[in-house]
């Protein structure tokens, strides 16, 4: 017995040091500064934040970011899986404050919405709140979300909180950064993903394929069996359905070859930023898939740039 616990001590041992190697090699914002962990912002729900490794003045810019996961998976601590690091651990450098909150996610045959999105309402909420303890610039906030955390960060930076009767701010975001977020529900519904997904499926025994259906999981129901409440679904957290002149300059990174959130999403959603004469820029990593899968150091080196100079342009004194 003694033995057994030696070794399982071993294992975490060899574990810890593996995720540590990791997070020192990779330069990962959480072993960089001061972060506040697990704050609760509202019950059930935590955040964390990331104070600036060099106060540049007295009150500090912000940066509420979003994780990504298809809405089922994923954590605010993704922040340091590398493929923001560079961005981040500048812009700490330069005084900003990141607030990571995590979210709803679908559960138990529940649809994660309306919640994710009024999650997020009440994290930004909580950001107003508190600016005063954490010495927050209210004027200099943005959102930034990569995947699913782009979706609900779109949603909150075009849609008012009342549309889901959530709590209200005052805040005006500066800007929005969309990593590869998908823009139009209907778009990726209807698109090539879940229908790869769908072809997987039926391969599948019966029982598995409930547990594993995607859209059966975010919509809470079967959309195949009603197509009209799948479509009103769809409508209703679409971003692009809400976007108007007072949406805050955007900026889009995607690969043009990503396999889950195809690049139309983003050429569409470009269009309609255009259209509204709301200014805007994407970025195109060629040959990248989701989640920066193929991208090359060189390409990984540009996402970084790109989103710090995106978020100093938008920096108002």
């Amino acid at each position: 017995m003694l033995t057994f616990f030696i070794a399982i001590g071993i294992v975490g041992l060899i574990l810890f040091g593996a995720v540590a190697y990791y997070f020192i090699g990779n330069q990962a914002p959480i072993i960089q500064g001061e972060v506040k962990h697990h704050i609760t912002y509202k019950e059930g729900h935590l955040l964390d934040v990331y104070l600036p490794t060099t106060k540049t003045q007295s009150k500090s810019p912000v940066i509420i970011y979003f994780h990504g996961g298809a809405w089922v998976a994923g954590r605010k601590e993704a922040l340091n899986f590398n493929r923001f690091n560079g961005a981040i651990n500048e812009l700490r450098s330069s005084g900003y404050t990141i607030i990571s909150p995590d979210y709803t996610l679908a559960r138990d045959g529940q649809s994660p919405f309306p919640d994710c999105i009024i999650d997020a309402y009440d994290a930004i909420h909580w950001v107003e709140m508190y600016a005063d303890e954490y010495h927050l610039d209210l004027n200099n906030v943005g959102v930034f979300g990569e995947s699913a955390g782009a979706h609900i960060a779109m949603m909150t930076a075009f849609t008012p909180a009342s549309t889901f009767d959530a709590q209200a701010n005052d805040i005006r975001f500066r800007y929005l950064i969309d990593i590869y977020g998908p823009a139009d529900l209907d778009m990726l519904y209807h698109g090539p993903t879940l229908d790869t997904l769908g072809k997987y499926l039926k391969k599948l025994p019966a029982s598995l394929q409930e547990h594993l259906d995607l859209s059966r999981r975010l919509f809470g129901f079967n959309p195949m069996a009603d197509s009209v409440k799948a479509n009103e679904f769809m409508r209703r957290y679409s971003p692009i359905n809400y976007l108007s002149k007072t949406a805050p300059p955007t900026l889009m990174i995607h690969g043009n070859s990503d396999r889950v959130v195809p690049l139309e999403q983003s050429e569409h959603l470009k269009k309609k930023l255009d259209s509204l004469s709301i200014p805007n820029e994407l970025h195109l990593l060629d040959g990248v898939d989701h989640g920066f899968i193929k991208a090359n150091d060189q390409q990984r080196k540009q996402v970084q740039q790109w989103m710090v100079d995106f978020v100093k342009l938008h920096y108002s004194e």
